[in-house]
């Protein structure tokens, strides 16, 4: 994570570490500088290839090693109970102000910041929290954080008007729902405060999402043929209908993010060598990923060519869905994301021509960070993914806002800091067309400031996609050794809301993160328990067992919530997990029952940053589901 987008939450005791993005855009400062490389990971030269990057000054990999990734780290940050700010004037958008922070004591992880100092960033607002009995604190250590600063009740009168609107347009009574990690806890009632703020009144900032505002097809999960099918944008393989140079086909995507201006990479090749990645063992962390060297006969060899060179703009990948992932903005432990989350395209493969075409269980996901850095700019982008629900689906006037909005993190050069000045994020891909059992694989650009030992051996190659470990994903080889180790050694952080714990490339005697993630059955019952499981004689902590296995690629992709390997398939169904309600009784031990509801999340994420102050984000507790 860049280091300008960790200020949001800093105490005094642990100015070292660096705070993760869950407390979004009012973490970020307006007109910051370019931060130094990160160096904190040990780098290695790029490995030979006959793909290596060659820029046209010759001095590419100087370039390339000038920008940063982000990074894994995920350190503690405080569980929000209360914030309450206390008008000093008039109400206006800029009244001075007086905040009480409460934290919440039953909380262990909160333990860490009592009697310290929070620093809070609203906008270009910094706002000094004190618990140390100093400014104005009166007890120092009771988890009490008193600030001044300025408010804007105004937007916040606006936000109460929109709620009573909301009310009177629906026969039920408005909620809003209360997620614990990736479980949904409970839904709360919603009614609008009175829009006067007398001087010297509490008035609660309260983190308020109406997800009935968000259509989910329209702004979350984009699945119409009409948008997945828009011949200007799109391209279909069997059909050889549309824009083969379109703003959604595989084609425009992967030649953006090669960017061979900046690397010297021509697209056909960085495709080539990516693909390539299949038809010999890799080694990533000491762990042996199979070959699948059917992708040769299956995929290579009927890829139209031009010159021996893969034809981008006949790909045979169709697009599927359309993704919008704000929701990864809040703290995840798991995988990277963009400063306002991801967003996402999935393509699946294509075999055979004409009418026996078809998408086959190969589905490619390209995940881009969106690079936003201030408050206003992530605010409004969670607007425009909002105004989405409003308009026709698949009309003229959506696919253009749509289009709108995925420019802003495919093109090429919108991440100077990132490897190829691409938001990409990683590329992952979900198959069972090459080969037995079902496989998810994860692929990265590279630079020096990336630990090389996260990729295959013998090492990454610069401008290319390098194989890379599957995040949160141990080897399926510790299950018996380092897997129970690891979670009775990390309870705290694994229980913690949100989790704070990153499953390391090594643990105790070995190697840990593995090179891919298998599932070899989607289904559980209390006499198969799922494969990251092991006795309460073993794992006395069921809280952690469970959190650590949903967490897994495998885990959330199979049988610790009972689900198919996709959670958005070949043809675009969705999964019980994306489909609504999913109740599930442990799937180790049978009990507890946990009621999961991931859209309904994204829907209440997505309304909260759209439509209120970037303060509310300090509540966020919930650890995003990324699948």
């Amino acid at each position: 994570m860049k280091p300008e987008l960790s200020l949001l939450w800093k105490h005094s005791g642990k100015l070292g570490r660096r705070l993760p993005f869950a407390l979004l855009a009012s973490s970020l400062v307006v007109g910051c500088g370019q931060p130094a490389p990160e160096t904190s990971e040990p780098s290695a030269p790029a490995a030979e290839s006959s793909a290596q990057a060659v820029g046209p000054s010759g001095n590419l990999e100087a370039a390339l090693n000038s920008v940063t990734d982000e990074d894994d780290a995920v350190p503690d940050r405080p569980v929000v109970e209360s914030l309450f700010a206390i008008p000093q004037g008039t109400a206006s958008k800029a009244t001075a102000a007086v905040f009480e922070l409460k934290l919440d004591a039953k909380r262990a992880q909160n333990e860490a910041f009592r009697g310290k100092t929070l620093t809070m960033l609203d906008g270009t607002q910094q706002l000094l929290f004190r618990d140390d009995g100093q400014g104005g604190d009166e007890v120092a250590g009771d988890l009490l954080f008193l600030a001044s600063g300025t408010f804007d009740f105004v937007a916040l009168q606006a936000e109460q008007e929109r709620i009573t609107q909301a009310q009177s347009q629906s026969q039920t009574q408005l909620t809003t729902a209360v997620f614990e990690g990736r479980e949904l806890v409970r839904t709360v009632p919603v009614a609008a405060l009175s829009t006067q703020f007398p001087v010297g009144q509490r008035v609660p900032i309260r983190p308020i999402g109406l997800a009935t505002l968000v259509d989910p097809a329209r702004s979350l999960i984009i699945r119409a043929p009409s948008v997945v099918g828009d011949p200007t944008r799109t391209w279909d393989p069997c059909t050889n209908v549309g824009n083969p140079n379109g703003k959604w086909t595989f084609n425009y995507l992967m030649t953006e993010m090669a960017n061979q201006p900046f690397t010297g990479v021509a697209p056909s090749t960085f495709v080539r060598e990516w693909v390539r990645q299949w038809e010999a063992a890799k080694t990533v962390n000491g762990f042996t990923t199979p070959p699948r060297t059917n992708i040769v006969t299956k995929l290579v060899n009927p890829w139209p060519k031009v010159g021996g060179a893969l034809d981008l703009t006949k790909s045979p990948f169709k697009l599927v869905a359309i993704v919008n992932r704000l929701d990864l903005a809040g703290n995840n432990p798991a995988y990277g994301s963009g400063r306002a989350g991801e967003g996402r395209f999935i393509f699946a493969a294509t075999e055979g021509t004409g009418t026996s075409c078809h998408t086959v269980p190969f589905l490619v996901i390209l995940e881009y960070g969106v690079d936003k850095n201030d408050c206003m700019s992530i605010k409004t982008y969670a607007q425009q993914w909002q105004a989405l629900s409003s308009m026709a689906l698949g009309s003229a006037t959506y696919n253009a806002a749509l289009e709108a909005l995925t420019e802003q993190f495919a093109k090429r050069d919108l991440s100077p800091r990132k490897p190829n000045r691409s938001s990409i994020n990683q590329v992952r891909t979900n198959e069972l067309w090459l080969g037995s059992p079902w496989e998810l694989r994860e692929f990265r650009l590279w630079n020096s400031t990336i630990n090389p030992a996260s990729f295959a051996a013998p090492g990454p190659a610069l401008g290319l996609l390098n194989s890379h470990t599957v995040a949160q994903t141990p080897d399926r080889a510790t299950k018996n050794t380092l897997f129970p180790s690891y979670v009775n050694g990390n309870v705290p952080a694994i229980v913690a809301l949100p989790p704070t714990y990153t499953v390391p490339l090594a643990w105790s005697t070995g190697a840990f993160r593995g090179g891919r993630a298998v599932v070899t059955s989607t289904f559980a019952s209390p006499s198969s328990p799922p494969f990251w499981s092991q006795p309460a004689t073993t794992i006395p902590n069921r809280q952690a067992r469970h959190v650590f296995s949903l967490n897994t690629c495998d885990g959330c992709h199979g049988d610790e919530i009972g689900t198919p390997f996709t959670h958005v398939s070949q043809t675009g169904a969705l999964s019980p997990f994306l489909s609504g309600v999913l109740t599930v009784p442990d799937r180790a031990d049978g009990s507890p029952t946990r009621t999961f509801n991931e859209v309904l999340g994204r829907q209440t994420f997505l309304d909260q940053v759209a439509n209120q102050s970037c303060l509310t984000l300090s509540f966020l507790s919930s650890s995003a589901a990324v699948h």
